[in-house]
């Protein structure tokens, strides 16, 4: 498409990347793509350009520019689903079943013939919930473990064994790993140093370890379900191989494939990944001193995307951007939040309200930079918002409210279901198209129903933007809970809008 390649060119003479890195791909001019077709034609030459610069020793990310599609249409295979979820379910009733027999046979063994919990004495299936079996087994395998740290004579030696061995089956190498390292914690330097380097049990804990975070981060497909499943055997027994195909049970029933084409490329390198839901984005902050993470990062891409409702729009992000930074971005901070009180649960609405909250808690504390709070459940009154320069709020769905005076360089995003779903259609209202129109240089937004759980949150995203420490793309991904899944980053992924004029010191937001 020439305005696609138009774009692409503009932006390579603007921040200075080499012509040799522009890739052509051959993509419906639509902005909707089949999976059949995106594994096809978009895939491979993209994953070829990002593995010709990683040989070259660089570490590049992908722009995607205007043109390229936004979402991936839901592919569906009913017989693999069917097959796999009626395998999830003989998996659970099998493993309960095995659990409640090891449980019952360790508390004999333990209690010298007695039978003292009821879970063990129950005949029917249906009326054991998974939860009921493991609290019950891990109340008896506490008691195993006190059992196996205390003087065994030689008369009991048979015992001993048995408790060791069903302990082992049970709860795999964690117990046996715990015992291990509280040993090693009151070694001294030098004994520690010897012990550890010549402890195989503790390297192969160390190594499966590792590929069960590979897993969590790239989860796997149906047909290596049983493979996986033996790993976490190993590392944690029969109840962690019931837990686990207790979540496949209740996973499986809904497959939803569909993502945005940004966030599928992120996987670009991987081969063999969970294509249902989502996966853990492993560039979040919050996995940062986890082990084995710059592995994972390494063979994931960051992708962002520079596009608009016309060519010379997207252009316009550019311009903005780079302007921006040789000023410093300035003006006002707006957030709208509903007014809802936290909840516990995980994904609720007053658990995301009060990450407004505290992002203006953080912004009037660690800054001096103007913020207004909007914390009633109706939004920001039209032409109420002047001098916008930073912005976050919900919720209006695929209904623009023009309360803001866009500052040149803004940056902001809505918190609703649909918000992407198109940058071309003529009179839709989503924000995402809307606030390009009115303005913003940056915005983020889901290209169907993301979940609130998988939106940035707003009290790392804007913080870390404010160091002028991080560009955009990365600011994205710090903050980003999900990849492979429905969330797209529009505008410069280079843009560093508060490089010339830090307003919050990086440091200080480990203090947070």
């Amino acid at each position: 498409m020439p305005e696609s390649k138009n774009v692409a060119t503009y932006y390579a003479s603007k921040r200075g990347v080499p012509v040799s890195n522009l890739v052509g791909v051959d993509v419906p001019d639509s902005e909707i793509i089949h999976g059949v077709y995106y594994d096809a034609n978009l895939v491979p030459p993209v994953r070829s350009a990002v593995n010709k610069l990683k040989l070259s020793g660089l570490n590049p990310a992908i722009l995607l520019v205007y043109g390229i599609p936004l979402r991936i249409e839901e592919t569906t295979k009913p017989a693999v689903r069917k097959e796999y979820g009626e395998l999830t379910s003989n998996k659970v009733k099998e493993y309960k079943r095995l659990l409640q027999q090891q449980g019952r046979e360790l508390e004999k063994i333990l209690d010298k013939g007695k039978i003292t919990t009821l879970t063990y004495e129950k005949q029917s299936l249906e009326a054991l919930q998974t939860q009921e079996v493991i609290k019950s087994v891990s109340k008896t395998i506490l008691k195993a473990s006190e059992y196996i740290r205390q003087y065994v004579s030689v008369a009991e030696m048979e015992d001993y064994s048995k408790v060791v061995s069903l302990l082992f089956r049970m709860a795999g190498m964690a117990p046996i790993v715990k015992d291990v390292k509280n040993q090693v914690s009151s070694m001294d330097e030098k004994d520690r140093t010897v012990f550890l380097r010549n402890n195989n049990f503790l390297k192969f804990n160390t190594i499966l370890n590792s590929q069960l975070a590979e897993i969590q981060f790239r989860g796997f497909t149906p047909e290596k379900a049983l493979e996986v499943s033996t790993i976490i055997r190993m590392v944690n027994g029969v109840i962690g191989e019931l837990l686990f195909w207790e979540a496949q049970y209740r996973n499986g029933k809904i497959e939803m494939t569909s993502a945005s084409v940004d966030s599928e490329l992120t996987l670009v390198l991987a081969e063999n990944f969970q294509r249902s839901k989502w996966l853990l984005n492993p560039f979040m902050i919050n996995y940062a001193k986890m082990p084995g993470i710059e592995f994972i990062r390494r063979k994931t891409v960051m992708v962002g995307r520079l596009d608009a409702p016309s060519p010379d729009m997207a252009k316009r992000l550019v311009d903005d951007a780079m302007q921006a930074e040789k000023s410093g971005l300035t003006g006002t901070m707006y957030i709208d939040a509903r007014g809802l009180s936290e909840a516990v649960a995980k994904d609720s609405y007053g658990l995301y309200d009060a990450h407004l909250l505290r992002l203006h808690k953080i912004v009037q504390s660690k800054s001096s930079f103007p913020v207004v709070l909007n914390d009633k459940p109706g939004l920001f009154p039209e032409k109420s918002c002047t001098d916008a320069a930073l912005y976050v709020g919900w919720y209006s769905l695929a209904n623009y409210v023009d309360s803001f005076e866009w500052k040149k360089g803004a940056v902001g995003f809505h918190i609703a279901s649909s918000e992407a779903s198109t940058l071309k259609k003529k009179g839709s209202q989503v924000w995402c198209k809307r606030m390009i129109e009115e303005g913003v240089a940056a915005t983020i937004g889901p290209v169907s129903e993301p979940y609130l759980s998988s939106f940035p949150l707003p009290d790392l995203f804007f913080p870390l933007l404010m160091t002028g420490k991080l560009t955009l793309l990365e600011t994205y991904f710090r903050s980003t809970p999900h990849i492979s899944w429905r969330q797209i980053l529009i505008g410069d992924p280079l843009y560093t809008p508060f490089r010339k004029n830090p307003v919050i010191d990086l440091d200080s937001l480990g203090k947070m």
